[in-house]
């Protein structure tokens, strides 16, 4: 007879798998259904119109721009608050060298 903790167990394992086939798309609700040519091409018929699609491309261009230099400016930050925790680990190790065992 299974134990409290084993159902416990394949509960978390079961909450993990499904929250990780909703994640990835891998669901019920994502099931693959066919359709047909009219459905795809309405979807994604783009207009003919050059200038839109040009300006299209253009914001689409600006936006991944924005994108970037925010995650440059994140990783940036970050570097430097990595090099901030090593001085201060360093410091903390040089100061703790000095001490004994029975001094901390």
């Amino acid at each position: 007879m299974a134990t409290k903790s084993s159902h416990e167990a394949q509960s978390k394992k079961r909450e993990k798998r499904d929250g990780r086939e909703n994640l990835l798309g891998f669901g019920d609700e994502t099931k693959h259904r066919s359709r047909n040519l009219k459905e795809i091409v309405s979807k994604y018929r783009k207009s003919k119109d050059p200038s839109s699609l040009a300006m299209s491309a253009k914001n689409k261009l600006v936006q991944r721009q924005e994108k970037l230099d925010k995650l440059s400016n994140q990783a940036e930050e970050l570097e430097g608050t990595s090099e901030d925790y090593a001085s201060m680990a360093n410091e903390l190790l040089k100061k703790m060298e000095k001490r004994k065992w029975w001094q901390i």
